[in-house]
């Protein structure tokens, strides 16, 4: 009995504590949920449009009459994307890029910032000032062509995997990580136990640092496989180009043509005219193709992105 009336009791006070829900309230609730989701729509919409564009025939592409589905499925487009062997290579030259420069921000970023983080360390704050001060200060694009050039990266596939190697922003996060995440009591252990700071750094701080280590790598694997651009600039042999800039050299492909019609049949032209409209489709095809890894890794990664804005933040 005792039981029952102490259950009792715990039900009627919590009963007694629970707040009362207000029709503003629940007004308030409704419309919060409806501004998410049609936010959420804004944002998931244009990669649906890409979607089904790639899989409509390219007559209903061209009319530009599609929103929600195509009238006509069909996997042309695909077909001849996955048929076209040069964007086969720049697939695996973007992917290619992504790892060795991925890796090459790693090996710059995380000990210096593990070095930035000890207060003791001489000139800590000159070498910290000098990080910033890349941040407003640059050579230009004809310094750095120049600089390339005499380093002999010019039209190789270094000058993609050899750029900025440590940002100060990744610097700064990765620094306050060690700061703020690792207690100084674990260093003090193990100097007391005789490591020299190397073993520190290799035995303690970089198994504690799995968090960190993803988030520089999202950021730098994302960035650099959305990169076209500094191949654009010192990548002249195609065979060495990223996905993403053989997807540029599509998008602003022009389809038009200097035809004799008089020599052609209604059916030629006919035929030329779809291979025309289907230039359109294969743009969408390649744009979804060249997205989908990022698409399928962010999911999984989510939680390290919070985890990197989170960093440095105030604790209780």
């Amino acid at each position: 009995m005792t039981g029952t009336k102490q259950l009792q009791q715990f039900k009627e006070n919590k009963n007694r504590n629970r707040i009362r829900r207000t029709r503003g309230d629940i007004a308030f609730d409704i419309i919060n949920i409806a501004i998410i989701v049609l936010i959420t729509l804004i944002m998931i919409y244009p990669m649906w449009y890409v979607l089904i564009v790639s899989f409509a025939s390219p007559e209903e592409a061209v009319r530009g009459q599609l929103y929600f589905w195509p009238s006509t499925f069909t996997l042309e487009a695909y077909g001849k994307v996955f048929a076209e062997k040069k964007i086969w290579i720049g697939y695996g030259n973007t992917i290619i890029y992504t790892i060795a420069h991925t890796a090459y921000v790693l090996m710059l970023t995380i000990p210096s910032a593990y070095a930035l983080s000890k207060k003791n360390m001489p000139g800590r704050v000159a070498i910290t000032w000098y990080f910033f001060a890349t941040m407003f200060i640059g050579g230009g694009l004809i310094p750095s062509y120049m600089l390339n050039r005499s380093l002999g990266l010019i039209n190789t596939r270094w000058i993609m995997i050899l750029g900025m190697g440590v940002g100060y922003s990744n610097l700064v996060i990765t620094r306050t990580y060690y700061q703020t995440s690792i207690p100084t009591e674990v260093y003090e252990s193990a100097y007391i136990d005789g490591a020299t700071e190397w073993q520190t750094f290799i035995k303690i701080a970089l198994p504690l640092s799995g968090a960190i280590v993803a988030v520089m790598a999202l950021y730098a694997a994302v960035g650099t496989w959305g990169s076209w651009y500094s191949a654009f600039i010192y990548i002249t042999d195609q065979s060495k180009w990223p996905l993403q800039l053989r997807l540029r050299q599509i998008l602003i492909l022009d389809s038009t043509q200097s035809l004799d019609i008089n020599n052609m049949t209604q059916e030629d032209i006919m035929e030329m005219q779809h291979q025309a409209f289907l230039v359109t489709t294969m743009k969408y095809a390649i744009i979804f193709i060249a997205c989908l890894p990022m698409l399928v890794l962010y999911p999984f990664v989510q939680k390290y992105f919070v985890k990197g804005v989170m960093i440095g933040s105030v604790k209780g």
